[in-house]
């Protein structure tokens, strides 16, 4: 593990090992390459918004990500 280390010479943080922790390989590649998914509502919800301001300009005559997702 390593942590931020202010050097006050130098006036900047410098990253020191400050311990080694060894885990196995196959229980720690899965923990971070498993993901975790959220509410799909919530990513519709996020991703409309972000079309919505790329296309304030000039919206498009087309339905909603929710409308073409409910029927």
């Amino acid at each position: 593990m390593y942590d931020l280390v202010f050097d006050k010479e130098q006036k900047q943080n410098n990253l020191v090992l400050s311990e080694t922790v060894y885990t196995e390989f196959e229980p720690a590649l899965l923990r971070v390459t498993t993901p975790e998914p959220g509410d799909i509502s919530e990513f519709i919800n996020i991703l409309q918004n972000r079309l919505d301001e790329h296309l304030d300009k000039n919206p498009p005559d087309a339905p909603s990500l929710t409308d073409i997702i409910s029927g």
